[in-house]
């Protein structure tokens, strides 16, 4: 609901700044403002939504495998979010794990190493698809080439800022569940038996 309303307010906002100022040039009523900015915000989510398809479904998943570590926050960045308050309003951030079966909005199975490797994984994909989307998304300037810098732009800045703030919360999030893993692969490896009994050596 948030990312709604910041779209709406936004959509407003820049509909109101160029009516105006921009269009105001032009001599062009109040619908083609409306009209400019309502297809260049449906256009960001369109393409937002073609990298994302592209990315999640058509690169190899070994590219986005639990193993792979570069997707993760360092020290020095985990500390920076914090400093911008991340730990307060990281929950208030829309997830679109449901869109393809797996919400990341709690880890549901902690000691459970197979769900763990698909958290990590999906968080991986979705970071690749939020910095596609940050630079992507001021495709829309091309929309309306007249109006790139008072509508394009600004369009373009909003979706870079939505998408940001989902791309720090995953990397933020992925060493803690990097960590976790670790611990789970120590603690299973603690409950295996340290022989094996009669019937599986002579099935052996």
């Amino acid at each position: 609901m948030i990312y709604v309303s910041v779209i709406l307010i936004a959509s407003f906002i820049i509909g109101l700044m160029n009516g105006l100022f921009a269009f105001s040039a032009y001599s062009e009523n109040v619908w083609n403002i409306v009209l400019c900015v309502a297809v260049s915000v449906v256009a960001a989510i369109l393409i937002d939504s073609v990298f994302a398809t592209v990315i999640r479904w058509i690169l190899p998943k070994r590219w986005f495998a639990a193993d792979k570590k570069r997707f993760a926050a360092g020290k020095r960045e985990c500390r920076f979010y914090e400093k911008i308050g991340i730990k307060k309003w990281k929950d208030k951030v829309i997830e679109l794990g449901a869109f393809t079966g797996f919400r990341k909005n709690r880890i549901a199975d902690p000691a459970n190493n197979l769900y763990i490797a698909r958290y990590i994984s999906e968080a991986n994909y979705g970071i690749v698809v939020h910095i596609a989307c940050v630079f992507c998304g001021y495709l829309v300037c091309f929309i309306f080439p007249a109006h790139w810098y008072s509508v394009g732009l600004p369009v373009g800045f909003v979706n870079m800022v939505l998408n940001a703030l989902p791309l720090m919360i995953l990397r933020y999030n992925l060493p803690k569940l990097h960590t976790l893993y670790r611990l789970n692969e120590r603690r299973e490896k603690r409950t295996e038996p340290e022989y094996k009994t009669e019937k599986e050596v002579s099935v052996a």
